[in-house]
């Protein structure tokens, strides 16, 4: 697809994930050698044997430190993922007889197996060098600590094995939220997007927005390499963002916290005015806050943007502006109606003493106190 061409508007679900049959929705996989590739002088990565293993590829981010394995216990052994040993384990290994030691590896490794990392650059025990390379399975070493190094590592496998989507669409990051602005094309999205970059805030993606799906339920957005940093923009053509406003003006991605829906005023629609509820949609398996901007000749857009994002920040922190107004409202109409009964009550007038009847002299009955 060439910048100045559309791509297809995709809807966002109702409800649900989608389809995992989708070839945009399906696992990526990653072989080995990429990753060494791409993080291997970061993490100090060597080959020490089976480079004709590089090709194995890599499905799962989680990793397994194969302690249990080691000692027979093969019931939930994880063999998926790339396994790490650390000093416990090669400590474990050190302690067994050689032959003992070559029947343990065995056992283990006879499964299909990505690759196996030494942390902390352990030296290689010559039976594991022995096993691996029966087995063809690569082995790598790397000079970080374990703890740490699992955490980096699961971190990169996260966010390169995610599902990914594209979608249609202006990311921006306002007041260090993601905001994703939607609509029908020639609604005023990428005008809108212009003027927030103006305004100070980072732009993402134009027209095509990339969405990956982490484990706790986060979108994270991004652009397609091609149109980094670009925008289209109807009258001006293609431009370069970065190079108009700066390096601080963009930002390569960003987590989606809120979804603006740009439309064109419809007067028979009755549109938010309270705000007191949020009103949630699926978009591919998570929940997005969405508001709905109407669009129509001096609203302005970017501002009420800018407004929302921060409405959002407060929902974040625990302050929901709408409900305050609308409790402070309740409480008033109470106090006012208590005071009104209390009032009502101290403006009775009291019930006077029944008069006593005369008698038939006339005179007044002598009953009474006294």
């Amino acid at each position: 697809m060439t910048p100045d061409q559309e791509p297809p508007e995709v809807s966002i679900p109702t409800a649900g994930p989608p389809d995992p049959s989708s070839p945009q929705s399906q696992n990526r996989k990653i072989t080995v050698r990429e990753m060494l590739e791409e993080r291997g002088e970061a993490w100090a990565l060597e080959l020490l044997a089976c480079e004709e293993g590089l090709d194995d590829t890599i499905d799962s981010f989680e990793l397994n430190r194969p302690g249990l394995a080691l000692a027979g216990y093969f019931e939930v052994y994880s063999s998926e993922r790339v396994q790490i040993l650390g000093l416990t384990e090669v400590s474990y290994l050190r302690s067994l007889p050689s032959a003992e030691r070559v029947r343990c590896l065995r056992r283990m490794f006879r499964f299909h197996i990505p690759c196996v990392i030494l942390t902390r650059s352990l030296p290689v025990i010559p039976e594991l060098h022995e096993v691996i390379s029966e087995f063809k399975i690569p082995l790598l070493r790397t000079t970080h600590l374990t703890t740490p190094f699992q955490a980096e590592l699961g971190q990169y496998l996260e966010l390169r094995l995610a599902p990914r989507w594209s979608i249609h669409g202006v990311m921006v990051e306002v007041f260090g939220l993601g905001v994703l602005i939607q609509g029908k094309s020639g609604v005023g999205k990428s005008e809108v997007g212009l003027e927030l970059v103006e305004r100070g805030h980072l732009l993402v993606a134009d027209d095509v927005v990339l969405l990956r799906r982490l484990s706790a339920g986060r979108l994270i957005a991004e652009s397609v390499p091609n149109l980094r940093h670009h925008m289209e923009i109807r009258g001006l053509g293609i431009i370069d963002v970065e190079r108009l406003f700066g390096v601080r003006s963009v930002r390569e991605e960003s987590e989606l916290s809120l979804i603006v829906q740009m439309e064109k005023w419809d007067p028979q629609k009755e549109y938010e005015r309270l705000g007191l509820g949020d009103n949630l949609v699926e978009l591919f398996g998570c929940s997005v806050p969405q508001v709905t901007l109407p669009v129509v000749p001096g609203r302005n857009i970017a501002q009420l943007t800018e407004i929302a994002a921060l409405m959002r920040r407060l929902k974040n922190q625990g302050v929901d502006v709408a409900r305050d107004f609308d409790r402070l409202i309740v409480e008033s109409l109470q106090r006012k109606s208590t005071q009104a009964r209390t009032a009502g009550r101290s403006h009775t007038a009291p019930i006077p003493a029944p008069i006593p009847e005369p008698n038939k002299s006339g005179d007044a009955s002598a009953e009474g106190p006294g």
